[in-house]
């Protein structure tokens, strides 16, 4: 007779639960390097981003899900910086994400700036009500980015 052996399907066809609600927590730097890696792009310690507020997002039940922050530049307020694990990507929760940092910091708007090849993102993005895209072509020409203002969804 054969082994029995038990099955264990790859990671990416795994059920992963569903996130309904979300808490903001203190800042993991550690966890935000195994999303990111070490050379993933922060905000914190750039000479040119002041303000900057970051913040690990947690499940309800405390699992990490993904980290949020904002910061200020000379031109540009309230730039949100956005990660979500990928494992639970697709379930909207980066505008969830959006709305928890607004109501933490009593902020009436964030700005986005995608990478025009984030097309995950940008899809996302135009997807929301309270979106409103504010870049130009030569804006998007000159920083190979698309710029939105997202406001409070009420």
């Amino acid at each position: 007779m054969p082994e029995i052996t038990e099955y264990n399907p790859p990671e990416a066809q795994r059920e992963v639960k569903k996130i309904d609600r979300i808490k903001l927590e203190e800042f993991d730097m550690a966890y935000f390097k195994s999303l990111e890696g070490e050379k993933g792009w922060i905000a914190i310690g750039a000479e040119n981003c002041k303000n900057q507020r970051y913040y690990t997002v947690c499940a309800e039940d405390g699992e990490k899900v993904g980290i949020v922050g904002v910061y200020d530049t000379e031109d540009e307020k309230n730039i949100t910086h956005t990660v979500i694990d990928p494992k639970y990507r697709g379930q909207g929760l980066a505008a969830k994400c959006k709305d928890a940092l607004m109501d933490k910091l009593n902020l009436p708007f964030v700005t986005l700036t995608i990478d025009l090849d984030n097309t995950p993102s940008l899809r996302a993005a135009e997807k929301l009500p309270e979106v409103q895209k504010v870049s130009d072509e030569k804006y998007e020409k000159d920083f190979h980015k698309a710029k939105y203002i997202f406001t409070k969804n009420v």
